[in-house]
């Protein structure tokens, strides 16, 4: 370990590893902190052009790093099927790692085994630096630590439940596409709203998953699970792989101590859960501020700004009283947008002006009594909400 660090780096995810791997290639003394560094187990995408955008500040490769597909398909009961133009992808989480920790390895970084139980000034104050206090009693001194320990629990959820079966499933996802929502497949107007999502796998099986999308409280996994396993019964197909959980907190607040990352930086979208393109971008922003002298808590707020964040989770409490028909047909008039309406919606780090015009274009598009919901919704949460996302 060097006897001065520039970086320490708290949790190894995508936020953590990525960070870790930019410092250290940026020349900084950079030590990472995580129990092992072993590989994510769950399940990334993004969009095709944001890996492409966010992979050469990394040095990665996008057809080593992930699967993309074309066309990527949404389904709705109200709007029938729609093909978007827009790629999608998976990352593939073993070889962006090793991508990542051999970078890391390459430029000099340092791996701790250990945790990080919390993060404080060094004593004497004034710029001395950081403390990163470990599990058991240890501690790191650096220059600045960076916290991507991942985020609060939030009251709001997304939750899914995963199978793999074998492939192809052509009637559910295209050949060589993703099947990004489909909000007939397990529709129930007795329960709460759900969608299937579909992508075929390198080895030539499919993930499905039941999907809900955002609830508060969440949905019980073991709801999902019944849904998918009838879809599935009724079309003969049987489980072949790992399932898959997955838990998102829609709502949490950022930490506020600190230089945060990921999760911790509020970097999940509350309306969508995504957050993994928005930390891929922003490693490399904080080590070039970091090698420059300069402090990075600015890139960090750049990528989430305030009145984005208020937005978006305006959007999030519009979504939530939503049954099963009305999500439908939020979804079909959503994706009749133009291409760059909805997907500035759909990017923690768009600009507010850009949100509000996805968001008005979106009403104006929503049956008349889906305008006058979102109307009384906004009426009731909306100060709320974009004080409480904004902060």
């Amino acid at each position: 370990m060097p006897a001065s660090l520039d970086v320490v780096v708290a949790g190894a995810g995508p936020a953590g590893l990525s960070a870790a791997a930019a410092c250290a290639a940026a020349g900084l003394r950079t030590a990472l902190v995580a129990p092992s560094p072993r590989v994510w187990p769950a399940t990334y995408c993004l969009w095709a052009d944001e890996l492409a955008a966010a992979a050469p500040a990394l040095d990665l490769d996008p057809a080593a790093v992930a699967a993309t597909y074309a066309p990527t398909v949404v389904r709705t009961a109200a709007g029938g099927e729609r093909w978007l133009d827009r790629g999608y992808a998976r990352l593939r989480n073993g070889v962006l790692h090793a991508a990542l920790l051999e970078r890391f390895t390459a430029g000099g970084g340092e791996l701790v085994t250990g945790r990080v139980n919390g993060v404080r000034g060094q004593d004497g104050g004034g710029d001395g630096g950081e403390v990163a206090v470990l599990a058991g009693g240890g501690e790191l001194t650096a220059r600045v630590v960076l916290d991507a320990r991942g985020g609060g629990p939030g009251t709001a959820q997304q939750r899914a439940w995963g199978e793999v079966v074998a492939g192809p499933v052509e009637d559910l996802v295209p050949p060589g596409g993703a099947l990004l929502m489909d909000w007939a497949a397990l529709a129930d107007p007795a329960a709460p709203p759900a969608f299937l999502y579909g992508l075929p796998l390198d080895d030539g099986t499919v993930l499905l998953e039941a999907t809900s999308l955002a609830a508060r409280p969440p949905v019980p996994l073991d709801d999902l699970r019944a849904r998918l396993g009838a879809l599935l019964a009724a079309r003969g197909l049987r489980p072949a792989g790992e399932t898959e959980r997955v838990a998102i907190p829609l709502d949490a607040p950022p930490r506020r101590r600190g230089t945060v990352l990921g999760a911790a930086a509020g970097l999940v979208h509350p309306a969508t859960g995504y957050s993994v393109a928005s930390s891929l971008r922003l490693g490399p922003r904080v080590a070039a501020a970091l090698a420059a002298g300069r402090d990075p808590r600015p890139a960090v707020r750049a990528a989430r700004r305030r009145t984005t964040a208020g937005l978006l989770g305006l959007g999030l409490e519009v979504l939530l009283p939503l049954d099963t028909a009305a999500t439908d047909a939020f979804f079909a008039a959503f994706f009749t947008l133009p291409e760059r309406a909805w997907a500035a919606y759909l990017d923690v780090g768009s600009s507010p002006a850009a949100v509000a015009a996805a968001m008005a274009r979106t009403f104006a598009a929503l049956p008349a009594a889906q305008r006058a919901h979102l109307l009384r919704t906004v009426l009731r949460v909306g100060g709320r909400a974009v004080t409480r996302r904004g902060r």
